[in-house]
């Protein structure tokens, strides 16, 4: 059959395409999209709206509730002879497609907290909390860092008097040691 003089394919979920080259793959193949793949509609038929000299621009259609939309969509059959053949394997043809919400769809999904798979909420749900572990790591950090720097007990320095040939500490030499947690480096 001549790819462009076909007028509408009817595709089914759950069939498979018929193939004499490669192997069969599914009629309709959902692809992601903000509504996630939850709602693959049973039958979607595709009109052949024109030719753009290059491929037959096709619109489908689906009975979908008013949140779904299709998103972006690629027809897809197998060529006869080649892969390029402009005559194609007749009910070799399938669908690509995302499903995505409508504005509808995405007021549902504001007001609800929880529509259909979920898949939409989820993925925002997963970025905000990678984001929240980022923010908090860099804050323990920044804590770790300040307590290194002010408040850690360290070593007190160590000095040479040549005259004895003993190490001391630099406060042995002054009245009183420093109070605890604070670096002689200061003084």
């Amino acid at each position: 059959v001549l790819l462009r003089e076909v007028q509408a394919l009817t595709l089914h979920r759950g069939q498979y395409t018929t193939s004499r080259r490669t192997a069969a793959v599914p009629q309709l193949q959902c692809t992601g999209g903000t509504a996630g793949c939850s709602r693959v509609p049973e039958v979607v038929q595709c009109y052949n709206k024109g030719w753009d000299g290059y491929d037959v621009q096709w619109q489908c259609k689906a009975d979908l509730e008013n949140t779904y939309r299709f998103g972006q969509i690629e027809v897809s059959c197998e060529g006869y002879d080649y892969p390029d053949d402009p005559y194609i394997l007749r009910g070799s043809c399938s669908l690509l497609f995302r499903l995505e919400l409508t504005e509808e769809g995405e007021r549902k999904v504001k007001n609800s907290g929880s529509f259909g798979s979920g898949y939409y909420q989820s993925r925002k749900d997963s970025s905000d909390s990678g984001a929240g572990a980022i923010v908090i790591i860099v804050v323990l950090v920044l804590a770790f860092g300040v307590y290194k720097l002010f408040l850690s007990n360290q070593q007190p320095q160590q000095s040479f008097d040549d005259s004895d040939g003993f190490t001391r500490p630099s406060w042995q030499s002054q009245q009183a040691p420093p109070p605890p947690g604070f670096k002689s480096s200061f003084t």
